[in-house]
């Protein structure tokens, strides 16, 4: 976990729960998509399919869809929840985070007070334009993240 300050005690504006392996966007895959790799990998149990489908629908009824999604992102942004997370969100979100534990998935917690240009704010989560892209993990090396493979 890491954290960012940009003025003595104040805490960071965003915060992002993301897996630590680099998927086609050029950064680390979110939650939900290190969930669904899970997933789509049959690594899930039922429970685990049935948590993990939960908390999306959860997710999407609470949450605006940021536009980009609207031509399936084809600007690349990512989307970092505004900190601090409602207690409702972090809660559901822990539930995703138990998930990749459970199946040796490193993740963490990254706060950030810039986390790159904001192409699209709602009243709980920006969606921004990374400032760097890393090369997309290796799908053999991710093997030892999740046993899914690549985005």
């Amino acid at each position: 976990m890491s954290r960012e300050v940009s003025e003595v005690g104040a805490p960071p504006k965003f915060c992002r729960i993301q897996a630590t392996y680099c998927g086609r966007l050029g950064v680390e895959v979110g939650v939900f998509v290190a969930v669904d790799h899970l997933r789509r990998a049959g690594c899930l149990t039922a429970d685990e399919i049935a948590t993990y489908l939960d908390v999306d629908d959860w997710f999407t009824a609470q949450l605006p869809e940021p536009t980009f999604y609207g031509d399936g992102n084809s600007i690349d942004a990512v989307t970092w929840f505004k900190s601090p997370m409602r207690v409702d969100m972090a809660q559901h979100a822990t539930s995703l985070m138990a998930i990749l534990s459970a199946h040796d998935v490193a993740h963490e917690v990254v706060f950030s007070d810039d986390p790159g240009t904001v192409v699209y704010e709602d009243d709980f989560q920006v969606g921004v334009i990374p400032r760097a892209r890393k090369d997309q993990t290796p799908i053999r090396a991710q093997r030892g993240a999740h046993p899914g493979g690549g985005e």
